[in-house]
């Protein structure tokens, strides 16, 4: 069993090393983040992390369709690998957006979002983001899956890819001067998207997301030395 002294001196070092690799980091930090809806998408309601306008085409008009990555059937992570390669994936739910809520639908359902961003993968200039540069445009690619057996392309993975829109396709981190993007201060992704082989097929077609960095094992240990510290204070 580890004395308070062991605790409190294990605690201490943790704190430290901790502290170093934050102050140290000078870039978006490698692992596995969490991915949220974010709070200025321009149509929400419903929230969404993504956004294909026309992936389902059933008016006339521009079809809205979107993923709620907080609903409590999602789960959509990044990967970031600390070098050039970026790996969003994971199953969401959503549908085509009928105002308030989704339209109760066929297309309304579970869908398995899986996208790579290995070309042109670096940091922004002048800033810790990390983005896609230009001439990577149309260069990296993923997919989305209907997995809602009674949508007609049920199982059926339709091909996105990278579009240019200015000087990036796709941007992670909180903006310059760490101002946060479109009024959320974290990290938030954006990036404009293709699919059926049109590079805007429809009024907007993009990720728009937060992001929250899930603790490695070391992080967790962390908390999890700290509540033990705490609750020995608590028996004195």
């Amino acid at each position: 069993m580890i004395s308070r002294v062991g605790i409190s001196s294990l605690v201490l070092a943790l704190v430290a090393m901790f502290a170093s690799s934050v102050a140290s980091a000078a870039s978006i930090t490698p692992g596995t983040y969490r991915l949220h809806n974010h709070p200025d998408g321009d149509v929400n309601p419903p929230p969404y992390g993504i956004r294909l306008d026309e992936l389902y085409n059933i008016s006339p008009g521009n079809d809205v369709f979107t993923l709620d990555f907080d609903d409590a059937q999602s789960n959509v992570t990044l990967v970031y690998d600390g070098a050039s390669t970026i790996t969003i994936s994971g199953v969401a739910y959503g549908g085509i957006d009928g105002g308030a809520t989704y339209l109760n639908d066929n297309h309304l359902g579970l869908y398995q979002i899986d996208f790579v961003y290995n070309i042109g993968v670096g940091l922004a200039g002048g800033d810790d983001d990390l983005i896609v540069i230009p001439g990577a445009n149309m260069q990296n690619f993923g997919s989305i899956t209907a997995l809602n057996p009674i949508n007609p392309t049920f199982g059926v993975a339709k091909t996105l890819f990278d579009v240019r829109d200015g000087n990036f396709s796709f941007r992670f981190g909180d903006e310059d001067n760490d101002a946060g993007h479109r009024g959320f201060a974290g990290i938030s992704g954006w990036g404009w998207l293709g699919f059926n082989g049109n590079a805007h097929p429809g009024a907007a077609d993009d990720f728009l997301f937060t992001a929250e960095l899930i603790p490695e094992p070391a992080s967790a240990m962390l908390v999890l030395v700290g509540l033990s510290a705490a609750i020995i204070r608590r028996r004195r």
